[in-house]
């Protein structure tokens, strides 16, 4: 691990740390800082210095998915990320972290003063993306969710961690009500209804009592069927 990265890491730690008890880092490796939130999720926050594959991101994501642990990656901007204002195509790893991060990645800069941590926009719908950076990013609003990636490496409902502020969440959730409910089922708010149908299924083949008789299981269960019904119900409205 070089020694920027762990001035950014060695930032990162003391900055969730003061937090507490709202987060509460649980391990301090380096490049790999596992965080547990007061609401009980546990982020793994990789920060990457070196070039990661396809391959790489998709272990990573599947097996923390799997062991119910949300994923955060913070690329070295100025190692992987495009310059700001350009147009870039990106690659094929970089659009698996794309279609994770919703079209947003978050890198890290040793060298930036006070803008350490920040998220990095690639815009338009094209094969080319118009670049922003974002303002630095307060690294204690970690926020969990279930993101739906549609690419042709990264096709599924995956836990994702991102530091949209929750009030930011809200605001959104408030303009678009059943926007809760689609988050629940990991599927954009403006899924089509076969899109609603697929994620109901897969989801209540993983919880489904007769499958998985956890209490926690049972629980999430409740959850995806109301939030089934809810949209379902909205959407024969229309």
């Amino acid at each position: 691990m070089r020694f920027d990265t762990h001035r950014i890491s060695a930032f990162l730690v003391h900055e969730l740390q003061s937090a507490r008890p709202l987060l509460e880092v649980t391990e301090d490796g380096g490049d790999l800082i596992r965080v547990r939130l007061m609401s009980g999720e546990t982020v793994s926050i990789y920060l990457i210095e070196s070039p990661i594959t396809v391959y790489e991101i998709k272990g990573i994501v599947e097996a923390n998915t799997a062991a119910g642990v949300y994923t955060l990656f913070i690329l070295w901007s100025d190692l992987f990320l495009p310059i700001e204002g350009s147009r870039y195509r990106p690659d094929d790893w970089m659009a698996t972290l794309l279609a994770l991060g919703q079209d947003k990645i978050y890198g890290f800069d040793p060298y930036g003063g006070e803008k350490l941590i920040f998220p990095v926009y690639f815009e338009g719908d094209g094969l080319e993306r118009s670049i922003r950076y974002g303002k630095p990013i307060n690294v204690t609003r970690l926020n969990c969710t279930f993101v739906h990636a549609q690419s042709s490496h990264m096709d599924g409902v995956w836990r994702m961690a991102d530091f949209e502020t929750r009030a930011a969440h809200e605001r959104a959730v408030q303009r678009y009500p059943l926007r809760a409910y689609y988050d629940l089922l990991g599927i954009h708010y403006k899924a089509s209804r076969e899109t609603v149908k697929r994620a109901y299924r897969r989801l209540a083949r993983k919880y489904h009592p007769d499958v998985n008789q956890t209490p926690e299981a049972h629980h999430r269960m409740q959850q995806i069927n109301d939030a089934y019904k809810r949209i379902m119900r909205e959407l024969g409205k229309h």
